[in-house]
Formats: structure tokens, C-alpha cells, sequence
């Protein structure tokens, strides 16, 4: 019998049937059932769960997200105690009888393991340096389950054999423990987790792994450091001379990181009969450090996997690159000082790092972690050693940035909340209160917790709502450009605000989201393998951000879809330029309609604008203020050129009719909002607001949230209604304060709920 038989809170669901737990595709999206009814899919977590349980119940959350440490159960080599976790479970249920579980499983080795097996660690190309090092210190556990911040040092390789194999016999052995017992009626699912905090970046990511003797016997050549960092073609590389380098990043993703989660993926469907859902951090296409190493590119791998039900990710995290502006702020400029926008705090867009509507189309539920700090939690500490102790000033960072008064927190938690509400997805609440200076619960007080009950009970909408995408406009991005373009090292150290970050992931993915999210108008994000024929008459404006590395299928397959289709495409900078054999310019030519000068010659990637906009109050310059190559320049006949280098004076954005739609060449990233909406008008988009504001939407519902003070006018494709005003209209008048959040529906004979998280 198993040993929680000592638990009458445990004992006391025996009499419970199984849990049944699915996502199925209904009304336009992804919706997680359980037991057969639908459910608003947020959860919460805390650093002190039990602690904070009783204030989850009264929100009306009673799905909660433990995390459980394998490597706590495993006691020795095929021995396993996993009653260890048994206490945890009873102590929720005294909290909230109704509680239902979905764990996040850490595929973590105990200690003893890793001592006996050192041969089987992650081996790095750099060594480590702990002065220069914030992440790898000491370790600070949670008092409950397994979860640590901090990362230890002696890691094993995903691509142990050893390491695979007892720890598939340990993740077994724990869920035939749970199927076991009375538990198996309350956990909904499992999210599987491993690397670093369990969100599969590669262990030591930061310090170049893996040449370890088990990553060389799986994929034979290993490149080292100078091989990973010099690319042949400035910032890309030259596939006809650095092949076995691009080859070894796609084994590398492809063979052993998407296939360990798959292979996680599949023994969860088959220990628990497929009855519940399983999930994983992956797909972190935006704001993903060490991106060669650390990121997620074999997305279409696990997108295809239906052993995997949900996707989770963290959301926006992006720092400020203003010098004289604190870590902890989030306002994000170009170049030439455009504000692009602000990645958290009032008036960020809490922008979202997956492609949501790559995972919408295969079906699987997003669950974005919101961890935004409250006003209960202190001013952040400066990490200039001014104030605090070291501790407090590295665990100060996963908090601090949301706001410090009652007010900002509700304004973030209604544009967190409102998100998941309008976007149609679900997520978790992440509260790591407990940990930090307030010892206590981010949301331990009355506001905030009607606030939050507010927001949830919106959620009751959703049951006959339709998610499926609203959006005119899209973003496409290839995840495998990143085999081919230079290596984060070549950067490092980054500039203020760009921590181990490449220059296409600084500059053209996350960068130029800031302004994407403040285009006026819902935008959805997607892979280009999952374009199809049907987006021809859906969308009217595509930006084709990181389109580098392509087969010649897929332009092929690109070219089919855009002929006579009447879109507009914005190619960023070097579109098809790299096929997996050859640098090809005339290639990129055919596709794209231009022709096309390639100089290998640093030059700035700033732009200066020309097109005569009148009100539309473009920038005068652009771009990022750094000697790059290679660079492209516009051939003058049949074109309208809309920008020039502003060093060397080449057409460098530009727009002409080929072939049935219009193609606009854009050699620079990130472009700010007023130029995205200037082209977005001329592409014929409805912008949704009058202002370059934050909107998020489906359907029947969205969220506006005003990035500037005044007068706005907000237009809706029929007639919403305003949760909070009640008023109903397809055109609202709305004077916005900034950062205020404003949530609406659309109107028609359902009930819209009456509370409104204010």
C-alpha cells in the first residue's frame, strides 16, 4: 500500500474516480477539460505554496502547480522513496479540500548520482568564472517539493546514455507511484522539465557545452569555440564553408534536446493511459540567451508531438538599454533613441516569447508563468552593492519589476490577467513573495486579491467564446536562420541591457517585438513552416523577421503562397540569402522581387528616412548605431525608395509590386511602431487604435492598454462592449491615462460577467 496511507487528506479521495484531463480544440483555440467540463485554465504557484493556497481558494484558483524535484525521491541506484512528496500534497489539501494538482516534474539527478558518474557531465569549450557570473552561486532551495534558485555545476549531458535510461526508470517509478494512489484523482497533468530551472536551456549553457565524450559519440563532430564564434560572413555564415557547424546546431537541438522531451513526453502518456495532459517549457523563439546553445530550435519537432498537450513559457523579461536607467526598468530603445516600448511594468506589453499562434495551430494550450511583482514587495535593490546583502540583491532580480503602488499593481495585473482573458490562453501566477524581503505572498492583500477573483471569474466568458485569431497582420520567424547566423559569443559581453544575447535576438526578435506590440492592432506570431494557402485572404501585412537560412522548398513554398495573393511582405535584411549549400544572392533576388547589392564592408545599420509621411510623423533615422555586415543595398529602377543608409547613402528600404503582391526590403532591425503602422496602412490594415497602444485580441474579446496619455479613438470589426463601463459601440472615444487597461468583449446576447478587477 503506499505510504501516503498516513494521510487522511490524502486517504480521503480514494472513493474519487481517475482524473480525466484533456485539451481538445473547440470554438477557435486549444481549452483544457477536466472531468469531462471546461475549465478556465490558471493556476497558481507560489515559493511557499502551502503558505500561499488559502489565497489561491479565494481568488476561486484551485488548480495549483507544484514543482517536484525527482532527484528528492531517488535515493540511490534503483531505489526510490517518492513518499517524500506526500507530505506537500496533504498540507494543500488541509488548505483547499478541492484542490487539483498539475506538477512541474524536475528531471534533476541527485547528488550522489553525479558524484559517482562524473564522466557522464556536461564538458563546457569555457571555463567557468565566477566573477563574472550572476546565475551559478549558491544555491537557495524551496522549502517545499525540489524547486532551487541557482544552478549547480556538474550537470550530466542530455546525451548520457546513463543518464537517460535511469532517469526514464526513476520518472516510471514515480508515476506508477502516483497511479497507485488515492493522488491519481487530483493531478491533472505533468509538465516536464529539465536544464536550466527546468526549462530545457541547455545545462551551462552560458559557458558553450557540450563536448563532453557523450555529445561526441552521438553527433561525431563537435565544433569548438573558435569553430562556433567566427562566422565567415560577419554576422552570418557561409554555409558552402561552415557546414559541419550548421549541421552540428541542428543534431544538436534536433537529436538531443527535442528528442529527450519527447522521449519524457511519450512515457507520461503511457505510465498514466493518456488519461491527463502533459506539457513543457519550450518555443522561447524570443528572449532566449545563449540562443546556440541555451535555446529552443527544433520547434516543429515538439510541435507535432501529440504526447504533448501544453506549452508554458515565462513571458517578457527584456531590460532597458538606457544607460542611466536601472536594471530593473524595462524601456527599450533603438539606435537612434526611438522608444520602441517596454517589456513589463505599467504600459508594458508583457509580451509573450512563444509564436502563440504556431502553437494555436497545433493545438497545443499556452501557459505563460506571470511573475510580476506586487507593491507588498519593496523597492528593488541596486545591484551595485549599495544596498542589501548579496542575496537579497540577486534574488531582488525574478522580483521588483512590476510596480511599487497598489495602483500600477492592479493597472499589471489586469493587463497580465486581461492577456490570457482576451488572447485565449491560460497561465499560472508565480509568486515568489514568500522568498523575498516581504516573507509573505505577493498577493496577501484585499485588493489585489478581489482584483485577481475579478479577473478569474472573467474567465466564465471563455466557456462560449470564440479564441480563434482576429489579426490582419502577422510576424513570421524561422527558428533554424539561427544554425546559420553568428554565435552570441562573437557579441559578448553585450551592451547595457543585452545579457549573452546574439545580435539577431537582440535586435530583430526581441527588439523589434517591443514595437510590434505597440503597432495599434492584434498581430499574431508564427513559424513560417506553419503558413498556409488559407492566410492568402487572411492576412494583409506579413514581416518576414529571420527568413535567412532557407531550402529551396521553402521558397518554393513561400513564392506559391504569395503570388497574386495582394499581401504585403516586409523582408528584414538578408531573406533566403543562405540555401544549406551556398551563399545565394540571386536566390534572395527571385523571391523577394529587388535586386540586390550585397557590401561586405562594415557600414552602420542605421537608416535614414525619406518617404514624405506628412502626419504620420515617422522617425528621421532608425536602426541600430553599429558597424554590421554584410549589408544590402537597393537597386534604384521600379522602386519607391522609402529610406537610405544614413552611412554610404544606399536604398536600404524600399517598396515595389511583384507578382500579384507588394514587397517592401527593410535592411535594418528593429523598426519603431510609427513605421510598422505607416506600413500597415498601406497594406490596408485596420489599426484597431488611433495611438500606438497595446492590443491583444481574438474574436470576442480584447484588451487595449494606452502606451501614452490623450485622447485615442478605439475601432472594433463590430460592436464590443466595455467590461467595465458596460457601454457598447464599434468606435470608442477613450481619454487614456498611461497604462491604463482596458478590457472589452464582443457584444451580443451572452451574458458579459460583472466584475471588473478594478
Amino acid at each position: 500500500m503506499p505510504a501516503n496511507q498516513h494521510f487522511p487528506e490524502i486517504l480521503a479521495l480514494a472513493d474519487e474516480p481517475p482524473m480525466q484531463a484533456e485539451v481538445r480544440i473547440e470554438r477557435g483555440g486549444p481549452r483544457l477539460f477536466v472531468q469531462g467540463k471546461e475549465t478556465y485554465p490558471l493556476l497558481g504557484w507560489s515559493w511557499g505554496l502551502v503558505q500561499t493556497a488559502s489565497i489561491f481558494k479565494q481568488i476561486g484558483i484551485h488548480m495549483l502547480h507544484p514543482i517536484l524535484g525527482l532527484n528528492l525521491g531517488w535515493k540511490a541506484s534503483g531505489h526510490f522513496d517518492w513518499s517524500v512528496f506526500d507530505p506537500l500534497f496533504a498540507a494543500l489539501l488541509r488548505e483547499n479540500p478541492q484542490a487539483f494538482f498539475l506538477p512541474r516534474i524536475l528531471f534533476d539527478a541527485p547528488a550522489w548520482w553525479k558524484q559517482d558518474y562524473p564522466e557522464e557531465r556536461v564538458v563546457c569549450v569555457l571555463p567557468f568564472d565566477p566573477q563574472n557570473d550572476r546565475q551559478y552561486r549558491d544555491i537557495i532551495p524551496s522549502p517545499e517539493g525540489g524547486m532551487q534558485w541557482g544552478i549547480h555545476l556538474d550537470e550530466p549531458s542530455m546525451a548520457s546514455d546513463r543518464w537517460q535510461r535511469e532517469m526514464e526508470q526513476a520518472y516510471r517509478s514515480f508515476l506508477q507511484y502516483i497511479e497507485a494512489s488515492p493522488l491519481r484523482s487530483r493531478i491533472l497533468g505533468y509538465q516536464i522539465g529539465s536544464g536550466i530551472y527546468g526549462e530545457w536551456h541547455y545545462f551551462m549553457a552560458e559557458f558553450v557545452p557540450d563536448i563532453s565524450k557523450s555529445m561526441q559519440q552521438k553527433l561525431g563532430f563537435v565544433p569548438d569555440l573558435q569553430q562556433r564564434a567566427n562566422a565567415t560572413l560577419g554576422l552570418l555564415r557561409d554555409p558552402g564553408r561552415e557546414s559541419e557547424v550548421i549541421s552540428y546546431y541542428h543534431k544538436f537541438h534536433h537529436d538531443i534536446l527535442a528528442e529527450t522531451i519527447l522521449k519524457f513526453a511519450r512515457i507520461t502518456k503511457e505510465e498514466t493511459a493518456s488519461r491527463i495532459v502533459c506539457g513543457t517549457f519550450y518555443g522561447y523563439h524570443l528572449e532566449n540567451v545563449w540562443i546556440h546553445e541555451g535555446g529552443h530550435l527544433a520547434p516543429e519537432l515538439v510541435l507535432n508531438c501529440e504526447e504533448i498537450d501544453f506549452i508554458a513559457s515565462p513571458y517578457s523579461y527584456q531590460t532597458t538599454n538606457i544607460p542611466e536607467r536601472q536594471w530593473w526598468e524595462h524601456d527599450v530603445v533603438d539606435g537612434a533613441g526611438n522608444w520602441l516600448g517596454r517589456a513589463r511594468g505599467i504600459a508594458g506589453d508583457g509580451g509573450y516569447r512563444i509564436l502563440l499562434e504556431s502553437l494555436k495551430r497545433h493545438g497545443k494550450l499556452y501557459l505563460p508563468e506571470l511573475d510580476a511583482g506586487t507593491y507588498l514587495e519593496p523597492p528593488p535593490i541596486n545591484l551595485d552593492g549599495t544596498g542589501g546583502t548579496q542575496v537579497e540583491r540577486e534574488m531582488t532580480m525574478i522580483g521588483g519589476d512590476g510596480s511599487t503602488t497598489l495602483e500600477g499593481t492592479l493597472q499589471i495585473l489586469r493587463r497580465d490577467l486581461g492577456q490570457v482573458f482576451a488572447r485565449g490562453v491560460g497561465g499560472w501566477l508565480f509568486d515568489f513573495g514568500p522568498v523575498l524581503r516581504t516573507k509573505k505572498s505577493w498577493y496577501a492583500a484585499e485588493p489585489i486579491i478581489n482584483c485577481l477573483r475579478s479577473l478569474y471569474e472573467l474567465g466564465e466568458f471563455r466557456k462560449t467564446a470564440d479564441i480563434s485569431s482576429c489579426a490582419e497582420i502577422a510576424a513570421v520567424y524561422d527558428a533554424k536562420s539561427f544554425f546559420a547566423t553568428r554565435h552570441w559569443q562573437a557579441e559578448a559581453p553585450f551592451p547595457q541591457g543585452g545579457y549573452s544575447m546574439d545580435y539577431f535576438s537582440r535586435w530583430f526578435m526581441d527588439s523589434q517585438a517591443r514595437a510590434m506590440h505597440r503597432l495599434g492592432a492584434p498581430v499574431d506570431f508564427l513559424y513560417r513552416f506553419d503558413l498556409r494557402q488559407q492566410d492568402r485572404q487572411k492576412y494583409k501585412l506579413l514581416f518576414a523577421v529571420n527568413l535567412f537560412y532557407l531550402s529551396d522548398d521553402d521558397v518554393l513554398q513561400l513564392k506559391g503562397l504569395l503570388k497574386d495573393s495582394g499581401m504585403t511582405v516586409v523582408w528584414f535584411y538578408a531573406p533566403a540569402l543562405l540555401s544549406p549549400e551556398r551563399v545565394d544572392l540571386r536566390r534572395m533576388r527571385d523571391l523577394i522581387g529587388f535586386e540586390l547589392n550585397m557590401e561586405t564592408e562594415p557600414g552602420s545599420m542605421l537608416i535614414s528616412t525619406t518617404v514624405d509621411a506628412h502626419s504620420d510623423s515617422l522617425p528621421a533615422e532608425f536602426g541600430v548605431d553599429e558597424q554590421r555586415a554584410p549589408r544590402f543595398t537597393v537597386g534604384e529602377s521600379d522602386v519607391e525608395v522609402l529610406g537610405r543608409w544614413s552611412q554610404g547613402g544606399g536604398a536600404a528600404f524600399a517598396l515595389k509590386q511583384h507578382e500579384g503582391w507588394q514587397s517592401v526590403y527593410l535592411g535594418t532591425a528593429p523598426a519603431p511602431a510609427e513605421i510598422l503602422r505607416y506600413l500597415a496602412r498601406r497594406a490596408g490594415c485596420q489599426l484597431w487604435s488611433s495611438e500606438a497602444d497595446l492590443v491583444m485580441a481574438t474574436r470576442d474579446a480584447a484588451i487595449v492598454v494606452a502606451t501614452s496619455e490623450g485622447q485615442r479613438q478605439v475601432s472594433f470589426p463590430s460592436d464590443f462592449q466595455d467590461v467595465d463601463s458596460k457601454s457598447v459601440a464599434q468606435t470608442f472615444d477613450l481619454e487614456g491615462k498611461f497604462g491604463e487597461v482596458r478590457i472589452f468583449t464582443r457584444h451580443s446576447k451572452r451574458k458579459t460577467p460583472n466584475r471588473q478587477g478594478k
